[in-house]
């Protein structure tokens, strides 16, 4: 006599066998400790920088044969430096878009900060 059981019920998932748990570390610690996560932190080539921080990295990149602690301490520098309110200063400056100096800031009205 042929099976009546519908055809989605012919197959019992009760029998099947599954991967051994290996306890709720297993998502963090692999089988020889910590495992980093897929991607973290990583940009693809082809998406623009989106903070001082990317830029600062990206410049990084581009320095050949640096050792890991050199580049971790080019890269303090750097953001240190950034963080220094005169070279934020001199960077308005010369990029000239509405600073004290510029002359594009000659003659434009300014309403809180922003030009009309």
């Amino acid at each position: 006599m042929p099976d009546q059981r519908p055809a989605h019920m012919r197959v019992s998932l009760l029998n099947m066998p599954t991967p051994p748990y290996n306890g709720p570390a297993a998502s963090l610690y692999g089988p020889q400790g910590p495992q980093r996560a897929h991607n973290t932190g990583r940009r693809r080539a082809s998406e623009p920088p989106m903070s001082l921080e990317h830029h600062v990295q990206d410049a990084i990149a581009k320095v050949p044969d640096l050792s890991p602690r050199q580049r971790l301490a080019l890269r303090n520098t750097l953001m240190a430096m950034t963080r220094d309110i005169s070279f934020i200063r001199l960077v308005h400056e010369q990029a000239g878009h509405l600073g004290p100096h510029s002359e594009a800031a000659a003659g434009v009205p300014m309403d809180q900060g922003r030009p009309l």
